[in-house]
């Protein structure tokens, strides 16, 4: 039976006396917040896990409890699997955790089969680890971490490209696969697209997708039962084994011993492994030096933080994805351009200030404007900054490289002013939500072909130019004060 979250006692966050179940709950719940907060980032923690409960029903289940069926969706999206792997790697048993809205009934539990001795625990249903007990990949919550989701630029282009091969390829052609870069830059949605196209693909191969804490808890497990078999069975019954985080395995020689036993394993039988980590492979703190080895011995592909361009691409993609929950959002190309402009750490936390933006004005039958933009800006940990003009820009370019304004607007066509004008009229561009043609008209009253033309040279030669992008960058510090 379900249960009606608003009649549910909430669980305190503090409590006296001895430790009961209660308080142990609230005291796990403390510790996989934290750790939430330090993966996700403090905007996405203040906009969307602060808001978070939890209460216990009399089933046993843990009940997160969200303030709108527009948070459940998004938290048991974006939160869920990570949620649920925590949570049994911090109480040392898997649990069964519901994610719903306030006030609404929670499903009831679902009858499972009994589990193996020591099975790897699975955070939910129709997550990817589900995929391994036979369901189909359709079925599954991950089936909007796909490729075809997954927006690609100049910092993640290698790295797309490569998983892309991975899943396509019945033979590997690079063993392990190994993608590393920071918290947010898209690792788990590469890898959950592997086994998304893995699953889907001619060959319906089997792929399994574990975070390290669901792998070490797993094994942990198995170790406390005396029976290593059934763990060991069900982590290599797979034709392509996906590790997210495998920088929380280093350092547990026992567990690092198991890792190499099952990489070996895999990789001698012709199964491809793909691993994720916040570092590279020689970065990573093992003891095992046969480990390390056999990490640096695949492919390892470094994923950046997205440009200006790439965070267009994903806004755009996110945005597309929330009108399935709020048809009516309509967010202008101003607002578009200066989110992408103004968020600038990863698509992750991007992703959390549209959330709070979606929340504070579509659902509250408000319009997405600048204004009410940078309002829900100054609720958020982060501050708006002053909005850059065209004018503020050309000014910062002109005393960078001694000129004066006059000289960016004139008709002087010598190196030494075309190309701070091609700089200044770049900027302009990716800083301010100025159209092309009210850029040209500022620019001395120039057709927008014109800004065009600048704004590509630019970019295109950025990468390749040391003392340019030294330039642009020296002079996007003045813009910032």
């Amino acid at each position: 039976m379900g249960f009606d979250s608003s009649a549910a006692a909430v669980i305190p966050e503090t409590q006296g006396g001895a430790m009961n179940d209660a308080s142990s709950v609230y005291r796990i719940w403390r510790e996989v917040r934290a750790r939430l907060r330090q993966e996700y980032g403090d905007l996405v923690y203040a906009g969307e896990i602060a808001r978070l409960r939890v209460t216990e029903d009399d089933q046993g289940r843990v009940c997160v409890l969200c303030p709108t069926e527009f948070g459940r969706s998004w938290a048991e999206d974006n939160l869920g699997a990570r949620l649920r792997a925590l949570w049994a790697a911090f109480e040392g048993a898997a649990r069964d955790i519901v994610i719903c809205a306030e006030g609404a009934a929670a499903p009831a539990r679902t009858p499972a089969a009994a589990p193996a001795a020591a099975p790897v625990p699975a955070p939910a249903p129709a997550s990817p680890q589900a995929r391994a007990a036979g369901r189909p990949a359709s079925a599954t919550r991950q089936n909007r971490f796909t490729f075809d989701t997954f927006m690609v630029g100049a910092a993640n282009g290698t790295a797309a490209t490569a998983a892309k091969l991975i899943a396509a390829s019945p033979e590997p052609q690079f063993n392990p696969g190994f993608f590393h870069g920071d918290y947010g830059v898209g690792k788990t949605h590469l890898l959950a697209a592997i086994a998304h196209a893995v699953e889907l693909g001619e060959t319906r191969r089997k792929a399994l997708y574990l975070t390290a804490e669901e792998f070490l808890n797993g094994f942990q497990s198995a170790l406390r039962a005396r029976d290593v078999q059934p763990f060991k069975d069900q982590v290599r019954d797979c034709d392509v084994l996906l590790v997210d985080d495998v920088h929380f395995i280093a350092g547990k020689a026992r567990t690092e011993d198991e890792f190499l036993q099952t990489l070996t394993a895999l990789i001698g039988e012709g199964k491809q492994v793909v691993l994720a980590s916040h570092c590279p492979p020689e970065e990573l703190g093992v003891c095992d030096e046969r480990l390390r080895s056999v990490l640096r011995g695949g492919f390892a592909c470094p994923i950046q933080g997205p440009d200006l361009d790439l965070r267009r691409k994903i806004l755009d993609c996110k945005i597309a994805q929330a009108r399935v929950h709020c048809p009516e959002l309509e967010v202008p190309e101003t607002v578009r351009d200066f989110l992408a402009a103004r968020v600038t750490t990863s698509a992750r936390e991007l992703e959390g200030v549209l959330n709070n933006i979606i929340v504070r004005t579509a659902y509250m039958s408000r319009p997405v404007t600048l204004d009410t933009v940078s309002e829900a800006l100054s609720e958020l940990p982060i501050k708006p900054e002053r909005r850059l003009t065209v004018d503020d820009i050309q000014r910062a370019v002109a005393a960078y490289f001694s000129l004066t304004t006059d000289d960016l607007l004139s008709k002087r066509r010598t190196q030494s002013v075309v190309r701070p004008r091609h700089i200044a009229m770049y900027l302009a561009k990716t800083l301010t939500t100025r159209s092309l043609p009210d850029i040209g008209k500022r620019f001395g009253g120039r057709d927008h072909s014109t800004v065009i033309h600048a704004v590509n040279k630019i970019a295109e030669r950025l990468p390749s130019d040391p003392t340019l992008a030294e330039d642009v960058e020296a002079i996007k510090r003045r813009l910032r004060g």
